[in-house]
């Protein structure tokens, strides 16, 4: 992981900074389709709350398919996505 990303990681641990940074990654997602920045985010924030292991526990997801879709070898469904942000305690709103 470089030095950037660790840097991140700690600042995500405030979860103010956390839900603003998902937000502006969720924002820049659906401006330019850039699927896998807006999956690093997300691998970003779960990194600073756990493991990948115990999150994956915790969501009911398989891990190799989280990091499939964290190094853009596969899109998830809404479901998958669903779980990842319930867990996280996300919610999705149309505004």
């Amino acid at each position: 992981m470089t030095e950037l990303n660790n840097f991140i990681i700690e600042q995500l641990k405030d979860e103010k900074f956390q839900k603003e940074y998902m937000n502006e990654s969720l924002a820049e997602y659906i401006n330019n389709g850039d699927f896998n920045a807006f999956f690093h985010s997300l691998e970003l924030v779960i990194k600073s709350r756990d493991s990948i292991s115990g999150f994956c526990t915790k969501a009911g997801i398989d891990r190799a398919m989280l990091y499939q879709i964290f190094h853009g070898e596969r899109i998830p469904r809404v479901d998958t996505l669903a779980k990842i942000l319930k867990t996280l305690g996300y919610t999705l709103q149309i505004a």
